[in-house]
Formats: structure tokens, sequence, C-alpha cells
């Protein structure tokens, strides 16, 4: 989808209100520019930003300029001045907004759910009990997780010590990028960085959350997220989570292409074949991959490995069955 130049500028204030909001003192001019104008000359700076305060004066948040002798022109939020007459939502638009926002409560990859949670109980106790919404489920996350959240948010390293799917232990400086969620697994996409700082190449890969022993943060050490990065490219299908990947081939027959896009979720290629499609994917669990095929009724060809491992599979459910 493309982005209008008004898509572009909301993006730009809800963007400039949470830099404003969270930060610890006043932004300076040159840095305010750096991040949110960087094609914009001094001058259609100075213009473009004075348009946006008065977008976020109409929201209740007052951007005021603070200013020392000799010093270039730094920007803050006038705690005082900023909501001076609160904001009031009437019933039907508290209990929307409660059940719009539910969903972020049951995704483990949000990072604010917590506050979340806590904000819409507030909310909540202001109106008639009926409003409230079925609770969100208990928050089971554990220290490390937070850790490694809190470094995301706040765009800088962590040190962390990992035991891989082989039980090998290893200890390694990180740049958050991202979390996703797999079945009932949680995953952190990172970077690994010298002791400098800097990215290694060919070193971003995902680590379940669940296997990080521990988590320090490196606030010495800024983490600036790639402009092309995507969480989403990053999502894979419960075999191929793993280092060393196996090409396997599967027959997805005519009668199951209706549900193709469920089956590959975009990971490797299909081509036409004699009684459906042929799929060709990378896998890093045979056994994984072989359950994943008969749980979707499609045909493994190859490797015999596979084919085998999802034979053995078979004959134990009609086993099971007899």
């Amino acid at each position: 989808m493309r982005l209008t130049k008004d898509d572009e500028r909301a993006r730009r204030i809800g963007s400039l209100a949470l830099e404003f909001m969270n930060a610890a003192g006043p932004l300076p001019s040159s840095e305010i520019a750096r991040h949110f104008y960087p094609a914009l000359s001094p001058e259609s700076f100075r213009r473009a930003f004075s348009r946006d305060r008065e977008a976020l004066l109409t929201c209740g948040i007052v951007v005021v300029e603070r200013r020392r002798p000799g010093e270039e022109s730094s920007w803050e939020v006038d705690e005082e001045a900023s909501f001076p007459q609160g904001a009031a939502l009437a019933p039907l638009e508290a209990a929307a907004l409660e059940i719009s926002c539910q969903p972020l409560l049951d995704d483990p990859t949000f990072p604010f759910a917590r506050d979340l949670r806590i904000a819409l109980a507030k909310l909540t106790r202001s109106f008639a009990e009926g409003l409230v919404v079925a609770p969100a489920r208990p928050d089971s996350e554990t220290r490390t997780t937070a850790t490694l959240r809190e470094c995301l948010m706040a765009h800088h390293a962590a040190r962390i010590a990992y035991t891989d799917a082989r039980g090998r232990e290893s200890e390694r400086l990180i740049a958050p990028y991202g979390f996703f969620s797999l079945g009932q697994a949680l995953y952190l996409v990172a970077a690994q960085l010298d002791e400098k700082g800097a990215p290694l190449e060919g070193h971003t890969r995902t680590y379940r959350a669940d296997r990080v022993r521990a988590a320090s943060p490196v606030p010495a050490v800024p983490v600036e997220v790639p402009e092309d990065f995507c969480v989403d490219d990053w999502r894979r299908l419960p075999f191929q989570m793993g280092a060393a990947r196996v090409p396997c081939t599967f027959l997805v027959p005519a009668e199951r292409q209706d549900d193709v896009g469920r089956i590959t979720r975009g990971q490797g290629a299909l081509e036409p074949a004699e009684g459906g499609l042929v799929w060709e994917v990378g896998a890093c669990d045979l056994t994984a991959a072989a359950r994943w095929a008969v749980a979707q009724g499609i045909v493994p060809q190859a490797p015999p490995a596979l084919v085998d491992a999802t034979r053995t599979i078979l004959e134990e459910v009609i086993g099971d069955v007899a």
C-alpha cells in the first residue's frame, strides 16, 4: 500500500508525540530534523515543524522551546499546559476502545501489553461494570524476556547467555530488532554485534526467547533498526526454526490448492504439476515437517528421510486408532 502525504504526516506527528512524551529532556532542533525531517532544508524544516507543533497542540500536546545563550533551540512537552481540560469518553466509546485493544493484550509480541492493560483498567473503572470485557491472560513473561523488550524499546544493545537447540551455550552482544510468536513460543530477531557495537555481517538471526538464560542491558551501545527491516520477513513455519536446512519437496493436491496460502505461509516456491502443485521449501526438522504435511493433507516426496518420517507418523496414528 502506497502512503499519501497525509498518511506520512499523520505517521510523523504520531511519532513526534511518542518521542516527546518519552524524552528524558529537551530535544535539540538538529536531532528532530535528522530523525523526522531528513530530506528538508533548514528553512523547510522550520516551517514543517511549526505546522506539526500546531497539529500536536490540537491533540492537547503543548511543545515549547527551550533555548540557552549560544546554543541551538531545544524542545519539550509542557506537562502543565498539556491536556488541561482532560478527555472524556462516552460509555460506548470506552467499550469500543477496550474491545479494539483486546487483541493486543493477547499478542505476545506487543511490547506495551502490560502498560495497555493498566490503562484500560483505569478507563473501564470509570464506567458501568457491564462494559468490562473478559480479563486478559496472566502475564507470565520471564525477567530475561522483559529485559530484551526494554532494550528493544530503548534502542540499545543487550548481552545475553543463550542455549541453542543442540544444547550449546554461548554469550554474545546483540541488537534487538523485533519479536514474533510461533505456536506457543516467542522469538526475537536480533543482529550479533562485535565488541565495538557494529553489526556482524550475516549474523542477524532468530533467538527463541525461552532459551535466553540471562540478559542484561547495555545502554552504552545504541541500536538502530534497519529501515528495511520487517519482522514478518522472519516468520517461519514450525519446521523451519533452526540452523541447517534440508531441501524438501511436497505435493499439494488439487483439492488443497485453495488453502495453499495458509499451508505455505509464503515460504518456498510453488510450481504447477500433474495432480496439483509442487512445493519446494527448506526444513530444519524433518519430523516436524512430516507432522506438518500430515496435518495439512499434503504429500511429502523428497528427501527419503522425510518420506520415511511421514510413514512412521502415519503408522503410529493407525496403530493408535486400531
